[in-house]
């Protein structure tokens, strides 16, 4: 039967419209319990389940990866449970063979088969809240067994966009019957940024809409003493994403034409697909540019890396709350930030950084010219930006924010 309403759900959300019946039965809660669908290998997870397990001790904390954990940082998790904090459900013991399980069933059957454990995971633990971290790996799931009979339809349903879910995907055909069938069983949705329940509101939302909830929560801010000033760094650091939203070979096409601007300065080039490497090379043995790609390093690593920067990068035609701004801003690295982003919430263009149109090339040279030549530019960026962070980025008023949707 599950697997029946799996499929017969699946076949009407990619084909008419949104799941609208939930004919299912309301079921004695275990008001002790959260479930947390989520990405159990991002950082960003981490920080939050670390948090509501410090926060919320008393809780029993379910997860249900909506990824293929392979923790290559497994030392949050890993302490958690050992603590019996949390509970992880898993196919497999052994992580290796877990991975290879889960690599061949979502070939095999994509979303369906978590679908179903999904169902039994609920149907047997029946918590009380269940938290969707991000929408398409996540919230889509629960579209396939929302209606099921069996699963309880009284459950506290929160759903957390990350990125681009609403911003970017609530525009694209293949997301939006599911993007309306995910809002339709949702009490609240938490966005880091306000300008996504217009969104929301479109696609049919009516609860409840808190915003803004940072995944990443927030930081205790240290004071700028011991960093250098950013008018003495001649680092340039761009983000090298090129994808669905990535943009990071328009800002290396503003870059190409600035040989001669730029020839006193080392580029690194971070999180590089080949089709960025390849640009990038022909930058170094053509245009004799100081630039490089690096491959993948420590999170402490990274940081040495923007505290010795003067600009950083990130273009997207869709974010949230770009981790690599909020390091920028705490260390001194000037931002030059894509518009549809968090950005506006944190930056004051023009003299805390630059919020740009990832596609108006102008503006991008423009900005970047600005942060390379202008230090008093960059080093009062620097003062403002902390205290942004401060204003905006408080760790202990994120964890309020986390109480208070449990609570």
């Amino acid at each position: 039967m599950l697997i029946f309403k799996i499929s017969k759900n699946y076949k009407y959300l990619i084909s008419q419209g949104p799941i609208q019946d939930r004919s299912t039965r309301a079921a004695k809660l275990d008001q002790n319990k959260i479930l947390l669908i989520g990405m159990l290998d991002s950082p960003h997870f981490h920080k939050w389940l670390s948090a509501i397990t410090k926060e919320l001790p008393s809780k029993k904390v379910l997860i249900f990866p909506s990824d293929r954990p392979r923790f290559f940082d497994k030392k949050v998790v890993t302490n958690l449970e050992k603590q019996k904090l949390i509970k992880i459900f898993r196919l497999f013991p052994t992580t290796q063979i877990n991975f290879v399980l889960y690599y061949v069933l979502d070939i095999l059957f994509g979303l369906k088969w978590r679908a179903y454990f999904l169902a039994k995971f609920v149907i047997k633990h029946k918590p009380a809240i269940i938290h969707f971290h991000e929408m398409q790996h996540g919230a889509y799931i629960y579209n396939l067994i929302v209606n099921y009979q069996k699963v309880p339809n009284n459950s506290h349903n929160i759903i957390s966009t990350w990125g681009s879910d609403l911003t970017l995907f609530s525009w694209v055909d293949e997301h939006q019957m599911q993007i309306r069938s995910c809002l339709k069983w949702a009490d609240v949705l938490t966005a880091e940024k306000e300008a996504e329940l217009d969104d929301a509101l479109r696609l049919g939302f009516k609860g409840k809409f808190v915003a803004p909830v940072y995944i990443t929560l927030g930081e205790k801010l240290q004071s700028k003493l011991g960093y250098s000033k950013p008018s003495s760094r001649n680092l340039i650091l761009v983000k090298g994403h090129q994808s669905e939203t990535g943009r990071a070979l328009n800002a290396l096409i503003v870059i190409a034409g600035m040989t001669s601007e730029l020839k006193n300065f080392e580029i690194v080039v971070y999180s590089a697909p080949a089709s960025v490497q390849t640009q990038v090379d022909l930058l170094r043995n053509k245009h004799q540019l100081n630039i490089k790609v690096i491959g993948k390093i420590t999170h402490n690593e990274m940081k040495a890396l923007f505290q010795k920067a003067r600009v950083a990068i990130s273009l997207a035609i869709s974010d949230g709350l770009p981790g690599v701004l909020v390091e920028a801003m705490a260390t001194g690295a000037f931002p030059i930030q894509s518009q549809n982003s968090a950005a506006q919430q944190f930056l004051v263009h023009g003299e805390s950084g630059f919020i740009v149109n990832p596609w108006d090339f102008t503006a991008i040279r423009e900005s970047l010219y600005k942060a390379i030549t202008d230090d008093a530019l960059v080093d009062h960026a620097f003062d403002l930006n902390l205290k942004s962070l401060t204003q905006n980025y408080d760790y202990d008023d994120g964890v309020a924010k986390l109480r208070k949707l449990y609570l």
